[in-house]
């Protein structure tokens, strides 16, 4: 995973280096939610978190352009606002989200803005929706609240048993669509939906279909694991089986985004033409 993240960095570096056309620095903010074993919903802004956005964008065509974003944000999700069906399994958590991505990007319309006051130059197309697609790498750390209110981060105990910790990084796959308005020649509008697909299934620490045996755990990994493991018993007068559904191991965890962006034009070469 640190050599695909070595060679994004790379890839953006020799970019840099072969730039001929117009760079874009761009910022953006909006919701960012999850999906997974905690979210009965794939697309929802219950329990959404706020996000931001950072990056720059290279115009490689009139209608192709490659970025490297860097993104920062939070999800989180609770069984007490997951459905009726989920609120006595009492699994929660919460998680900082870093991830960095290379996305290529194609815009419908040319609407790219000309620096010349000659009439003939003005481009009257100054809206476009695109696509993208990309590849990147995020950083995720679970962590809860245990019975006394104490931060308690998930990975390190252990609360499925595992024999040794789950990584804390992933391969992501962004995704999306969005719409973008040329507000000058030098500034571009847009918003966006991102959908992230991971090959992770411990954003949230839940994976295992079947809860671990609470004795044997406790004798393995300790008293806190085995009690944030099963936490159903929290509830007076539960009735969620002690083997009832605890995951999904099929299922992997995600997370998307909807943002509002502003993009700045840094630097423009001199033009070419393109016979399309």
């Amino acid at each position: 995973m640190k050599r695909l993240l070595f060679s994004i960095v790379i890839i953006a570096a020799a970019l840099t280096v072969q730039a001929q056309r117009t760079w874009y620095i761009t910022g953006g903010l909006g919701p960012m939610n999850y999906f997974g074993d905690l979210q009965d919903k794939q697309i929802t802004l219950s329990q959404a978190s706020f996000g931001g956005t950072i990056g720059v964008t290279y115009q490689l065509t009139p209608h192709f352009a490659a970025s490297l974003a860097f993104s920062y944000g939070a999800v989180k999700a609770d069984d007490a606002k997951n459905g009726w069906k989920w609120v006595n399994r009492n699994l929660s958590f919460h998680s900082s989200i870093l991830e960095t991505a290379g996305i290529l990007q194609y815009d419908l319309f040319n609407i790219e803005q000309s620096d010349e006051h000659n009439i003939a130059e003005i481009n009257p197309q100054k809206i476009t929706p695109y696509i993208f697609a990309g590849i990147g790498m995020v950083h995720y750390n679970p962590w809860t609240y245990d019975q006394s209110g104490k931060k308690v981060y998930l990975q390190p105990l252990g609360t499925e048993a595992q024999t040794s910790p789950y990584a804390l990084w992933s391969v992501s796959f962004p995704m999306g669509v969005g719409i973008k308005y040329a507000l000058s020649n030098k500034i571009m509008l847009s918003g966006e939906f991102n959908f992230r697909k991971t090959l992770t299934d411990y954003m949230d620490d839940v994976s295992i279909h079947q809860y671990p045996d609470t004795a044997q755990l406790l004798i393995t990994h300790g008293q806190e694991a085995a009690s944030l493991s099963y936490r159903a018993d929290e509830i007076p007068n539960n009735d969620y089986k002690f083997y009832g559904y605890r995951g999904n191991p099929n299922k992997k965890d995600g997370f998307y985004t909807f943002v509002l962006k502003i993009s700045f034009q840094l630097h423009k070469e001199p033009k070419f033409y393109y016979p399309y």
